[in-house]
């Protein structure tokens, strides 16, 4: 590993036994791998970093269904965005962190296709849920899977070279903080028309409204597409869909069995993929 660590506790520089592949820092602060591949990064001060726990339900539909490949389309545009941004950062070993890379099903899609390029990046998967890590250690993430606390990232600043936050809010500033000044952002959000045909279920009178980013000021667009494709799903499909947005909080029990007993045959999926870079 060439990046360097934090101890979250002191935030002096971790260093790693080689045997056992745990960290620590001079200040005694040790952290084990955990038996099944990750390591957790949790300060262990009472009342503090304790991990969370996703629903075991929607991680379970949530993996069926990506590994469908459902998301194909999207998929291949991602690969061909972060091939991009590696192909001009061949000279030194690049360092991605994916920003809660939940079970880590956009890694296992994304780092294979770098791997065969040849580009020498470094790619670390992180999440505060405990159970995600888990289940990404268990699918045999091709990533260094770290377990921690979200609002401060065990990373020196402008130490990342990418970092990306795929269909999850970009929060805080801890992601700009540790970017490199001639770092990248890759940003996934939903488009306007996103599971629109699930949506108009939710919102009866749903109308089109302008895409609304909020960005943090400390950062700007680079370069922003569109991907935009159909799928036919199933109603168990649809359902799952709709627990993985933003507005599936709104469905009450009526609304879910309605869903989930009507299949889609054209339910468009409409996404933004942002490159963001710097304010200098």
């Amino acid at each position: 590993m060439t990046l360097s660590l934090l101890c979250p506790v002191c935030s002096a520089p971790l260093n790693q036994h080689q045997a056992s592949a745990g960290f620590y820092c001079d200040n005694k602060h040790h952290f084990d791998k955990h038996p099944n591949g990750y390591w957790p990064l949790l300060s262990n001060v009472k009342g503090k970093s304790k991990p969370k726990v996703e629903s075991r339900q929607q991680m379970r539909g949530r993996h069926f269904l990506l590994e469908t490949g459902l998301f194909a389309p999207l998929i291949k545009q991602l690969q061909a965005v972060l091939l991009d941004l590696c192909a001009s950062n061949r000279d030194a070993e690049l360092q991605h962190i994916d920003y809660q890379c939940a079970d880590g099903y956009y890694l296992r899609q994304l780092v294979p296709a770098l791997v065969e390029t040849n580009v020498s990046c470094q790619h670390w998967g992180i999440t505060d849920a405990e159970n995600a890590i888990f289940a990404a250690a268990k699918s045999e993430t091709p990533a260094n899977l770290l377990l921690l606390a979200l609002k401060k990232l065990p990373f020196a600043s402008q130490s990342v070279d990418i970092v990306t936050v795929l269909d999850s809010p970009l929060k805080g500033k801890e992601c700009i903080r540790i970017l490199k000044d001639d770092g990248r952002i890759v940003l996934l959000q939903p488009g306007i028309r996103h599971l629109w045909q699930i949506k108009q279920q939710v919102y009866p009178d749903l109308v089109e409204k302008p895409l609304q980013l909020n960005l943090p000021n400390d950062v700007e667009i680079e370069a922003q597409q569109q991907v935009v494709f159909t799928q036919s799903v199933t109603g168990e499909q649809a359902l799952t869909l709709l627990d993985m947005s933003v507005f599936g909080w709104r469905a009450n029990d009526q609304l879910k069995h309605q869903v989930k007993s009507t299949a889609i045959s054209e339910l468009e999926f409409d996404w933004q993929i942002i490159t963001l870079k710097k304010r200098l």
